[in-house]
């Protein structure tokens, strides 16, 4: 069963004011799980109480490429969740460029891997984009194994490279239990509105995304457009809208 959750960042600015108020907040609002980014000075222990007393789960942690691995697998055995991706690569500008970036992202992921993490890799527009070669990064991370890398598709930074986020959904079938659902006013605006208000078009992906077996719909909004609570809770009424209207 396909699950929404909202990953942190969106209400970023909350979250290091009132941490639990945010939270409690997210949780009255439905949603069934969040995406960290931050710990915001708590310990994981700290905020798996916080998080199971408001009954939201952790369904994956956003990392950095210099990411201290055996730290990260202990505070994600407390958290209660083995799923960490790649927030940001810096996007290759030639195809040894990105090479290299394969390269340095299979390493940490195997590093992850013997540590007990399962570990992906959360794309932006930069990974889309044709090199000299006529391949993309995307198109390199799909070679890797599936027991190495999972992908957690960002569909909206998909869609504004571009692409389409079924087809994005039916290439990486099977390797995407976290999609990231964000929507933009247009392409190339950059201008972040609440999933059903952009033109990304989400009451026909979000069904098919349940269809191909997506374990979690990860809400995001990079920059809000109004108050957070307004903004996250015109989201996931969206999103359960799509996925009702689909069952």
């Amino acid at each position: 069963m396909t699950r929404i959750g909202l990953q942190l960042y969106t209400v970023r600015g909350e979250c290091a004011r009132d941490l639990e108020g945010t939270l409690r907040t997210v949780a009255d609002l439905g949603y069934e799980g969040v995406e960290l980014h931050d710990l915001y000075g708590r310990s994981a222990q700290e905020l798996r109480e916080l998080l199971d007393g408001l009954g939201l789960v952790v369904a994956g942690r956003h990392v950095s490429l210099d990411v201290d691995v055996e730290r990260l697998a202990e505070e994600q055995r407390v958290l209660g969740c083995d799923r960490v991706a790649l927030a940001w690569i810096d996007p290759p500008e030639s195809s040894a460029d990105a090479d290299e970036s394969v390269q340095r992202i299979a390493a940490l992921a195997a590093r992850a891997r013997d540590a007990g993490l399962r570990f992906g890799f959360h794309n932006h527009w930069g990974e889309l984009a044709r090199l000299e070669d006529g391949t993309t990064l995307l198109d390199r991370l799909c070679e890797l194994p599936a027991d190495l890398l999972w992908l957690e598709l960002d569909l909206g930074w998909g869609w504004d490279a571009g692409e389409s986020p079924v087809r994005l959904l039916e290439w990486m079938r099977g390797r995407t239990p976290l999609v990231h659902v964000k929507d933009l006013r247009a392409r190339g605006t950059r201008e972040h509105v609440p999933v059903g208000e952009g033109a990304v078009g989400y009451a026909d992906i979000v069904p098919r995304a349940a269809e191909l077996g997506v374990e979690w719909l990860i809400v995001e909004q990079d920059e809000l457009d109004r108050p957070p609570a307004e903004a996250i809770e015109r989201s996931i009424h969206s999103v359960r809208d799509a996925l009702e209207a689909a069952a």
